[in-house]
């Protein structure tokens, strides 16, 4: 019998019935002197929110899912099709002024809102773009919405908008007057009414940035690793780029600053394959297909905008500026010149920023202001002139420099569900909270009733014997594992072991799985598999450290089959035979190996238990279930949720029939839980029946 679930997400149903796992008698506190309740370790806080909401009486108890079907509820967020309202900032992202109006992508609420005067003060915006009204925020593809758009750019009243997940460029030739107002050209499709559902290399791929000065069009065509530019302002729908700027150096380039003349900064978030962006400068603006002349790496200078020579941007969590910046040449590595004084950080310039966040610069004359949207923020934070470094002299979409989303509405960031009994845990690790609803809320948008705050990344959780384990990595020891028992879970009470980079002698500093079952305790960390035979004494080194060619992420066990995300190549998941872990070669099966058929792109959830399997296909923006364990590679799934079929490659819909990146599931036996990935960051119920 399954007994153990692990992967962002926790056990089955009926966890611990044999009663031959851990007891409670021989629970003992460790003895590496991280015993107790260590308040200035981990810093556990505890939140009582005072939450009310509608609860579920009777769980459904037949049926089965069928492919495309709706969610029955959102949680992280007020409901389906509702924006929050026009100050609800979901995650914003790309912003722009022409010295009159401010323009800013408000990227999850699938809209571009327009003020009509620059803001200097928390006002609402006077237009909104990709939406009828301010209330509403589906997603589409017709001439008159928008689905996640990232970037936005406007100037001689013209406005150019990065559709992103609609693979298009949509340009408004005259400012926008009116709410819901059509675009009037688009790129990256014949018409409005084609929509691009898959992307190729001669697509516009996930268009991430746009930069205009009404006569030359940059864009960044993200996932063809490439940049197009036109030279003259495009005229007519699909009209193809003059120079299609391409580097060995890029990855996902994502960013853009320039003055359409002298030079050119593009942003890349996996520039030179090293995992750590950097941003590539051409100190002349390229008329030919020709390399760039200055490397800053280290980090993306999100946020860049050139203000009288000097470069600004976020290279992480606080602002820099950069002067002269034009005239460096060669390879440079930004935290080192933040060491040697080259590169000015801004101190108190604390900021929530993230993959996409935005700065312009406005100087009418009269008014000079500074605005960041902050990705990470839920809001903009504005200066009154160039930025410096102190606190923002006025906020836009929240009351206090601090994000209402997560202060006031405890909504989280890549948020991964476990149901364990009549109540739902939701780990995040962005915001490195556990939220817990003490019922199973049968209403969209229910606030948590407990929130536990921690001082590092949330990757994993699993309820096993009545006990909650959660694992991850960061913080001050940079690595954590906590162990509550299950009532003083749901009683807001401290966790009985807390322990920080070791279990045993085992290095859990990048601890990312944890699940058990009747014969093992198992937890990945650092691309490794680890055992321990129950009953799990977490003071003991394990039974066997298990290698496999690739890294191991995310796991979870039926008692025979441990799922498992294989980090290889072909990133797909792994049946390992539960009873073959102690030999010299464990036997496992991969799944959809082939790639002819339906196959993975970046699964990252799994869960079995003792009939199905379920995994979060990431990338791909689905859920695949197989309604029997599958016993070859080749064996198909039978139900997608998410997506309309199982076609590869389709466009995420984040609607209530739609999944954008899910990242955590969690199956207990009535309910299908989702907890999308960033990008989206909702979580989605769907029932059986």
């Amino acid at each position: 019998m399954s007994v153990g679930l692990s992967g962002c997400i926790s056990e089955t149903e009926n966890q611990g019935e044999n009663g031959d796992t851990a007891d409670n008698d021989q629970y003992t506190p460790p003895e590496n002197g991280n015993d107790g309740f260590i308040d200035d370790f981990l810093n556990v806080e505890v939140i009582e929110t005072g939450s009310s909401y509608s609860k579920v009486e009777t769980p459904p108890s037949s049926g089965w899912f069928t492919s495309g079907q709706d969610a029955d509820i959102l949680l992280n967020w007020f409901d389906f099709d509702n924006s929050g309202g026009p100050l609800r900032l979901y995650h914003p992202m790309g912003i722009s002024n022409d010295g009159q109006h401010l323009l800013l992508a408000d990227t999850c609420n699938n809209r571009v809102l327009i003020w009509n005067s620059l803001p200097t003060g928390n006002v609402a915006p006077d237009i909104v773009l990709g939406q009828s009204d301010f209330d509403t925020n589906s997603p589409g593809t017709a001439q008159d919405k928008l689905r996640w758009p990232v970037a936005v750019s406007t100037v001689n009243n013209k406005v150019v908008v990065a559709d992103t997940s609609n693979n298009r460029v949509l340009i408004w030739n005259s400012f926008p007057t009116e709410n819901g107002q059509p675009a009037d050209i688009v790129l990256g499709q014949v018409d409005f009414h084609t929509a691009v559902e898959t992307i190729d290399e001669d697509s516009i791929a996930w268009p991430w940035a746009v930069w205009t000065d009404g006569t030359k069009l940059i864009v960044t065509n993200t996932r063809g690793r490439s940049v197009l530019i036109w030279n003259s302002f495009p005229t007519v729908n699909d009209q193809q780029p003059d120079l299609i700027l391409t580097n060995d150096d890029f990855g996902t380039p994502r960013n853009i600053e320039s003055d359409g003349e002298t030079y050119l900064l593009i942003g890349d978030h996996n520039a030179r394959g090293t995992g750590r962006g950097g941003n590539l400068i051409w100190n002349s603006f390229p008329t030919s297909n020709v390399d760039y002349d200055t490397y800053l790496g280290g980090e993306v200078l999100w946020c860049s905008e050139v203000i009288d020579d000097d470069l600004y941007g976020t290279p992480g969590s606080n602002v820099v500026r950069i002067p002269d910046f034009i005239d460096l040449e060669g390879d440079y590595d930004i935290l080192e010149m933040e060491g040697d004084g080259t590169v000015e950080v801004l101190p108190y310039i604390t900021f929530q920023s993230g993959d996409g966040s935005g700065m312009t610069y406005a100087n009418d004359g009269t008014t000079e202001v500074s605005y960041f949207s902050l990705y990470n923020g839920g809001r903009i934070a504005g200066y009154l002139g160039k930025p410096e470094g102190r606190e923002p002299d006025f906020v836009i979409g929240s009351d206090s420099n601090t994000n209402p989303l997560v202060e006031e509405y405890y909504f989280m960031d890549n948020p991964s569900p476990i149901r364990h009994g009549n109540s739902l845990i939701v780990l995040c690790g962005y915001t490195r909270r556990i939220e817990v609803w003490k019922d199973i809320p049968d209403e969209s948008g229910a606030t948590p009733d407990i929130v536990f705050t921690v001082n590092f990344e949330l990757l994993s959780g699993a309820v096993y014997d009545d006990k909650f384990y959660v694992i991850g990595r960061g913080g001050f020891m940079n690595g954590g594992f906590l162990v509550w028992n299950w009532d003083d879970l749901l009683n807001g009470e401290e966790p009985v072991v807390i322990l920080g980079d070791k279990l045993g002698d085992i290095d859990i500093r990048e601890g990312n799985g944890i699940t058990f079952d009747e014969t093992y305790a198992y937890i990945t960390s650092n691309g490794k598999l680890y055992i321990w035979e129950q009953p799990f004494d977490w003071n003991e080194n394990p039974l066997k450290e298990v290698t496999f060619a690739y890294d191991i992420g995310k796991i979870s066990s039926n008692g025979e089959k441990l799922a498992a995300q294989y980090i290889g190549p072909t990133n797909t998941i792994i049946l390992v035979d539960v009873d073959s872990l102690e030999d010299d070669t464990p036997e496992f099966v991969e799944l959809l190996s082939e790639h002819s058929g339906v196959h993975f792109n970046l699964p990252q959830g799994v869960f079995i238990d003792d009939n199905y399997l379920f995994v979060a296909d990431t990338s791909y923006d689905r859920v695949l279930i197989w309604n029997e364990i599958p016993s070859s590679g080749s064996d198909q799934p039978d139900v997608v949720i998410g997506q309309s079929s199982f076609e590869n490659g389709l466009l995420p819909k984040f609607t209530r029939d739609g999944l954008f990146m899910p990242s955590g599931v969690w199956f207990d036996g009535s309910y299908l839980w989702v907890g999308e990935l960033k990008f989206s960051h909702r979580v989605l119920r769907y029932s059986i029946g």
